[in-house]
């Protein structure tokens, strides 16, 4: 049946209810009356006449009032609940402002049922707790977008540091006075530089991207690559960056090649903060490594280096403290489904950990 003529036929009820309940309540005050009248009349041994006329009238408007009060209080309590309930969701609370206990009926057998006078309006209230618990998740939802949003900016924020310190790096080496670079050199310089421009046009434009989230998750685009190449490359790009001149950097893999979906431009930015954080955090002369096996339908990608290491968890805490990016790379994975562990390493040094599912 429509919620309306339920609601109809329920109102209708509790009308006819409180018309019949003063109909009886008049007649039994009348023939009160009338009885302590004639008892009144009997023990004094005279005959007195009833104004019944004038009691008919009086208890009329009392009995009126008192009805009117209590059909106004039965009626209007639920209704300045629900003025109270539509106050907390217009600032943001969006919860009822009394308990569900206090609302409910204590019957396990009617869990749907509400205390009277609050059954009268059973639909309506059903139906606000649906718009509350549908506002509650669109808040959630836009918290949520509001935080990857933030995380995505302070991510490429960072991520901008990296090429910029290779230009400034290659600009500082091009206008030493103390060398003679070759033509061939300068040629060299002028590339990389000109790459990690691009590189961090590309970072703004993600950058302007971030301003039009519209869903919590991270807006990874997966495309079929050999996965393998890419490491190596990642590694080489690394090792090539000024700052890492007294670094010793190796790669290996088990695999020839692997072609698998990734994000090329997220795994990059991710793998670029490890390597870049393993010179940051350890002293010149450290040696860091990268391993690639499969197992198990994952890729394992093991980043380690021997320098002077740190706990996992206070490198975590650091690299969000210094905006060192380790927990926005961490975010990265997850978008591919992956993992990241980061352990105290074979010797000395850290270890990290990275599976990625082959099949995404």
């Amino acid at each position: 049946m429509n919620p309306l003529v339920k609601m109809s036929f329920r109102f209708m009820k509790v009308t006819l209810c409180f018309v019949l309940a003063y109909v009886l309540c008049f007649v039994f005050c009348t023939i009160i009356y009338i009885f302590i009248k004639s008892t009144f009349a009997a023990s004094h041994g005279a005959s007195q006449n009833i104004n019944i006329d004038l009691f008919w009238t009086g208890l009329g408007i009392v009995q009126s009032i008192v009805f009117i009060a209590a059909y106004g209080w039965y009626i209007g309590k639920p209704l300045i609940y629900m003025m109270k309930w539509i106050g907390n969701i217009s600032t943001g609370e969006f919860q009822a402002p009394l308990s569900e206990l206090k609302l409910r009926e204590r019957k396990k057998n009617r869990e749907n049922s509400y205390k009277l006078p609050y059954q009268l309006y059973r639909e309506l209230f059903e139906q606000m707790n649906i718009l509350s618990a549908q506002l509650r998740r669109n808040e959630e939802e836009r918290v949520e977008i509001e935080k990857r949003k933030q995380q995505w900016v302070a991510g490429v924020s960072h991520d901008l540091k990296t090429p910029l310190t290779y230009i400034e790096g290659y600009a500082a080496m091009l206008t030493a006075q103390e060398y003679d670079w070759s033509d061939e050199e300068r040629r060299s310089f002028s590339i990389c530089i000109s790459e990690k421009v691009t590189e961090m046009k590309q970072l703004i434009q993600d950058l302007n991207a971030s301003m039009q989230f519209k869903e919590s998750s991270l807006p990874i685009q997966l495309k079929e690559e050999d996965i393998v190449e890419f490491l190596r490359n990642a590694v080489i790009d690394i090792a090539n960056h000024p700052s890492a001149e007294q670094y010793e950097f190796s790669f290996t893999s088990m695999e020839a090649t692997c072609i698998m979906l990734f994000d090329s431009k997220l795994l990059g930015r991710a793998l670029q903060n490890f390597l870049i954080n393993a010179i940051i955090h350890n002293p010149p002369g450290t040696h860091v490594s990268m391993e690639v096996n499969k197992a198990n339908d994952k890729l394992h990608i093991f980043i380690e280096d021997d320098g002077i290491g740190i706990i996992p968890n206070e490198f975590m805490r650091a690299s969000h403290s210094k905006g060192h990016g380790i927990p926005i790379a961490k975010s990265f994975i997850e978008a591919h489904n992956g993992t990241l562990h980061i352990l105290p390493g074979s010797k000395t040094g850290t270890r990290m950990e990275i599976s990625l599912p082959l099949n995404i």
